[in-house]
């Protein structure tokens, strides 16, 4: 099984994106970290089953929340680098490569 790294400027995202969530309705925030985790946890299973969106790119998207989890993968580690709303601008989370 892969090991999954996530970067910090990922964790960044997250957590505003769970701070966001927790201003609309408390307790909002933690059900989208935990989407979150499952997701990780997708991520870490089989990395490669989730499609590349641009060059080593690889995106697996939440399933309660419209955020997708942007990675790439190399040798055994998932490389976490970005965690955006799916309906943000690409080049948020291009950039990070």
């Amino acid at each position: 099984m892969p090991l999954l790294e996530v970067r910090p400027e990922a964790e960044i995202d997250a957590l505003e994106a769970a701070s966001w969530y927790d201003g609309e309705r408390e307790g909002l925030g933690t059900e989208f970290l935990v989407e979150l985790r499952t997701t990780f946890a997708r991520i870490e299973e089989e990395p490669l089953r989730f499609p590349l969106v641009f060059r080593e790119f690889r995106r697996a998207i939440l399933h309660r929340f419209p955020f997708g989890v942007f990675f790439i993968v190399e040798a055994e580690i998932a490389i976490v680098l970005a965690i955006t709303h799916l309906h943000r601008h690409p080049s948020v989370w291009q950039t990070r490569a």
